[in-house]
């Protein structure tokens, strides 16, 4: 999509008066993103006033990244210093970098700009509790207030539960826009709760889908899985399912755990009928379109999370038939509704 349809597109939204509060911007990797966003936060905080003064104001407090009623949360590196683990903390660095990149922003510019090495920034649990204490004090000029998060992607899973609570409860003329490069790396449950904007030619190849025999094997969990309240036998092809994975390269079997996590996310988007999002044709029997109707907002964390483990326990060590093992008898558990 070009920069001036993504204008039109916001635009409308503008004029129609009925603003989501929750939005995702989903870039192209073209570092525009940003000052998209902050375009659309001048015109939701200028639809509301009427005071030049205070448009002006608007304009270039924004322009300075320094509105009060405009929170932008970016990743940090840990320190497990208290202080330090704030988003605040770092913020004049982070905003002094984005001004000076003309708010063509990316990682290696943050990361270069900030000293912090070769650390991971992340968005901690912390930040987002600070995030929240401001929402919680009145508005300081506008009505509205935007919140802008970049990167959304690098949330944990904590600091995503808790954003979570907050977008579907965000209180009046509150408006969160997530920044992202891979959307799939977004809770599925944040995703269903927010209207997308694409900064550029959507990606549709997902090659992680694209393994016939990752896609066999998931399939044939899932059978299993499905039948196992209905026949013993079912209960035995899922120790014979663990046994086989229990022989596989570790590096093969954590392309697979990765593989697992991706079909149950694009199942759920295809459940809550986000087929935008949805790229997975299954190139063997396996019925996508009835399994995804078993993966819901009750299940999808939780299904995820059996798979995401398997792939920290692999990397100490731990068996893989075990790993196996424990996520053939979960996922049955979670499947039946346990």
């Amino acid at each position: 999509m070009e920069s001036r349809n993504i204008s039109q597109e916001l635009e409308v939204i503008i004029h129609s008066k009925r603003i989501p509060n929750a939005l995702i911007f989903e870039s192209d990797g073209s570092e525009t993103e940003l000052k998209v966003s902050l375009e659309f936060a001048k015109k939701i905080l200028l639809s509301s006033e009427t005071n030049p003064v205070i448009q002006n104001k608007i304009i270039k407090d924004i322009n300075a990244l320094s509105y009060p009623d405009l929170h932008i949360v970016f990743p940090i590196p840990i320190s497990n210093n208290k202080k330090k683990d704030l988003y605040d903390f770092h913020y004049n660095n982070w905003s002094s970098m984005a001004i000076e990149s003309g708010l063509k922003v990316s990682m290696s510019k943050w990361k270069e700009s900030s000293g912090y090495g070769n650390k991971q920034p992340i968005i901690n649990i912390d930040s987002i509790r600070s995030l929240i204490k401001k929402l919680s004090i009145a508005p300081f000029y506008s009505n509205y207030r935007i919140i802008i998060i970049w990167m959304a992607e690098r949330m944990n899973e904590e600091a995503s539960n808790m954003l979570l609570k907050t977008i579907e409860e965000p209180g009046n003329k509150t408006v969160f826009i997530l920044l992202t490069d891979d959307i799939r790396k977004l809770l599925p449950t944040i995703i269903s709760r927010c209207q997308i904007i694409s900064c550029g030619e959507r990606k549709k190849n997902n090659d992680i889908l694209k393994n016939s025999e990752f896609e066999s094997l998931f399939s044939e969990l899932m059978r299993s899985a499905f039948q196992s309240n209905r026949s013993s036998k079912s209960l035995a092809e899922l120790v014979n399912w663990s046994r086989g994975i229990g022989k596989m390269d570790k590096q093969d079997a954590q392309g697979f755990f990765k593989y697992s996590i991706e079909v149950l996310r694009q199942a759920y988007l295809k459940n809550i009928e986000i087929n935008e999002l949805v790229s997975f044709t299954p190139s063997t029997e396996f019925n996508f379109t009835a399994f995804s109707k078993f993966i819901t907002e009750k299940n999808i964390e939780a299904l995820s999370s059996g798979f995401e483990n398997a792939i920290y326990e692999s990397k100490r060590n731990v068996k893989l038939s075990m790993i196996a093992t424990d996520i053939a008898f979960k996922t049955t558990k979670l499947i039946h509704g346990g």
